[in-house]
């Protein structure tokens, strides 16, 4: 803002947000992930340069409001950054990355249609023991 000559009221004014909820953005430090986009965009940046680079984030995050198409993802786990990245790559239409923050972490957009939630299935020792023989009499895995 100060590189921009901006005032709290230019902001507001920008982004739509009032006095008393920017007030407490600037006290607090955090908002939704939208709502950093609406501030970077107010004052001409992108959203990690107005991000914390201080603070050790170790959240995943999923969000999206009801009906919308598109939900905003935050990860800090690996095997989630490469994913995400690959599928940026491979599929630019419907994942964009908004940000690769200086820790690592990112942030991007992706369809609401690819979040699932799939809890492992539960299985005793006696069905593990019997898929194992299926697999075996169906020419699948080793015999011991």
């Amino acid at each position: 803002m100060a590189d921009r000559n901006m005032s709290n009221e230019d902001v507001c004014i920008k982004t739509g947000l009032s006095e008393k909820t920017f007030s407490w953005i600037l006290e607090n430090g955090f908002c939704e992930v939208s709502t950093f986009e609406r501030l970077a965009d107010a004052v001409k940046t992108n959203v990690g340069n107005i991000t914390l680079p201080d603070y050790n984030n170790v959240e995943n995050c999923i969000e999206f409001i009801r009906d919308d198409k598109t939900a905003t993802v935050n990860f800090t786990q690996g095997r989630y950054i490469s994913k995400i990245k690959k599928l940026a790559e491979s599929r630019p239409d419907e994942c964009q990355i908004i940000v690769i923050n200086e820790d690592g972490s990112l942030c991007a957009h992706i369809p609401v249609s690819w979040i699932k939630i799939s809890p492992v299935r539960e299985v005793s020792e006696q069905q593990r023991e019997m898929a194992r023989e299926r697999a075996i009499r169906n020419g699948f895995g080793a015999k011991n």
